[in-house]
């Protein structure tokens, strides 16, 4: 699917920014066109003015020594109805050329002839032409049109049109090869939330899967023997009981990990002593460590700060309940909470089992149990950790976990002091 994407995104892009360059190619070749023919015509307006004005007696002077036509020098072509009757200067043209150089109209106008290029203007014969060219009054002209060569222009042209041309094939090639990878750059963290929204779903499932396999079994129990007691199937309706919980604590997760990633507002921020309320969350473990023969220590020193007390109080529930749940009888948990440099330090340390070191990159992902068998036997979700951090990072700080295999876990957690954000 992805792949796909990837190739119609690298397409339009493609298209668009060919046509965008196609647009402004043709847009300065058109530009560059006008400009370069402006000078031209208006030199030819200006001659043929002057020659409205003067007569041909003064232009001729001007052109007295003049032999051929060569590049900014005028040739004057005269007819009379249509039929060519003189040119000044002389040989400024091959009188080939003149088959193709037909009287126009009034209006410059873009000829070749031969592979040369010319800008032509056609304007009435001034009077006293007559006297200049010592013709019959049979020959007297009635037109005149005026040539310039505009060769360079023309070639200038070519050339802008080529290197416009070639460098819209070199652009799009350019844009193919950046765009197909600006493309798999862009999809590419698309693409992992995808696979890992996948993941999610897959994990949820399964994780449902089994407290309904269990009330079903249970329900089916209760049907087969109607006449039983509550007290006589109390052993079944307990077990629905617990996986009855165990479901609703994996939905209250689960929605809360939605939300988090859903951006939706889940902080709210005020000011409080953390310090007090680490030391209440490790008294409320306290006889939970006494039953399983555990020592629990805290050394909080009193900090003001300004957080969601409230997310806080379950992210350090989360972390006391990993480490008393994995720390075996007789052990140890310590939980300390200080200030360091521009931070608030909490760290939470435990004496059990330990977390091997090749998963301890993968304890924060969303189900990931490193023991799975002993985890769901202790009615773990797998998501613990994940909201963990989940709160960390929405008080813009950062946790990191520390183990070594049945020495025991210390998971660190640092807040900075005034720069929590309200939302995700």
């Amino acid at each position: 699917m992805f792949k796909k994407t990837r190739l119609h995104l690298v397409l339009w892009n493609a298209l668009i920014f060919f046509l965008v360059l196609l647009a402004f190619g043709i847009a300065m070749y058109f530009y560059m066109d006008r400009v370069l023919l402006r000078e031209t015509d208006q030199k030819l307006l200006g001659i043929a003015e002057q020659m409205n004005r003067e007569g041909f007696k003064g232009i001729r002077g001007e052109h007295a020594h003049e032999r051929e036509i060569d590049r900014g020098k005028v040739a004057y072509l005269f007819w009379k109805k249509d039929k060519f009757v003189g040119m000044f200067p002389e040989k400024a043209l091959f009188t080939s050329d003149l088959d193709d150089l037909t009287p126009g109209g009034k209006e410059p106008e873009t000829r070749t002839v031969e592979g040369e290029t010319y800008r032509t203007l056609t304007v009435s014969a001034p009077p006293g032409i007559q006297g200049d060219f010592d013709k019959d009054e049979d020959d007297i002209a009635d037109k005149v049109m005026l040539v310039l060569s505009i060769d360079a222009e023309t070639n200038a042209l070519d050339e802008l049109l080529k290197l416009i041309l070639s460098g819209i094939a070199v652009s799009l090639a350019v844009s193919l090869t950046a765009g197909s990878f600006l493309a798999w750059l862009s999809l590419k963290p698309i693409q992992k939330s995808w696979e890992k929204q996948a993941q999610f779903a897959q994990d949820a499932s399964h994780e449902l899967r089994t407290p309904l396999a269990v009330l079903q079994t249970q329900l089916e129990l209760l049907f087969r023997k109607p006449g039983h007691t509550i007290e006589e199937e109390s052993e079944g309706i307990y077990k629905s009981l617990n996986e009855v919980k165990r479901m609703n604590k994996l939905v209250g997760d689960l929605l809360t990990l939605s939300r988090a990633d859903s951006n939706e507002r889940l902080i709210e921020k005020k000011s409080f002593d953390i310090g007090e309320l680490v030391s209440f969350v490790a008294e409320q473990f306290q006889p939970i460590a006494e039953l399983k023969e555990i020592t629990l220590k805290c050394t909080a020193e009193p900090l003001h700060f300004t957080g969601d007390k409230d997310r806080l109080h379950q992210l350090l529930l989360i972390l006391l309940d990993n480490a008393v749940k994995y720390t075996g009888e007789k052990g140890q948990v310590a939980i300390s909470c200080k200030k360091e440099a521009h931070a608030v330090q909490i760290e939470v340390k435990d004496s059990g089992i330990g977390i091997p070191e090749g998963d301890l990159p993968k304890i924060f992902d969303r189900f990931y149990r490193s023991d799975k068998s002993r985890t769901r036997k202790e009615g773990g979700t797998g998501l613990g950790l994940s909201i963990a951090e989940w709160i960390v990072k929405a008080h813009k700080g950062d946790i990191k976990a520390v183990s070594t295999v049945g020495k025991g876990t210390a998971f660190i957690v640092r807040l900075p002091i005034g720069k929590q954000s309200s939302t995700l």
